[in-house]
């Protein structure tokens, strides 16, 4: 399965869970109308932003094969030394647990 379809099934699943607010995150770069590159988002940071029981998760998500790239790591890093929780997703079923264990942690 390719990366967009898995990230298509992650929203669908992720947007299923009540109380949840989720966002895709995109970034890149895009061409004006005028010529000039416009850069937006911000470089490494995960394909989706969740807030779960008030709780910042940040989901990267990646097929089988994928890895993360060093700016990924990087921004991995800085988001859970400021106590976010970041997790690399393979399947919609794995993003749904991680933002269930952010909703309820152990009693779950």
């Amino acid at each position: 399965m390719k990366e967009a379809e898995i990230l298509s099934e992650v929203m669908i699943e992720i947007g299923s869970i009540p109380g949840v607010l989720a966002w895709r995150n995109n970034t890149g770069m895009i061409k004006s109308a005028d010529g000039r590159f416009v850069r937006f988002g911000t470089p490494g940071s995960p394909d989706v932003i969740v807030i779960a029981g008030g709780k910042f998760v940040g989901l990267e998500v990646k097929t089988e094969r994928g890895r993360l790239s060093p700016r990924q790591r990087k921004w991995r890093g800085a988001c859970e030394a400021a106590g976010g929780i970041y997790a690399v997703v393979r399947d919609a079923h794995s993003a749904f647990m991680v933002v269930m264990d952010a909703m309820h942690g152990d009693d779950m």
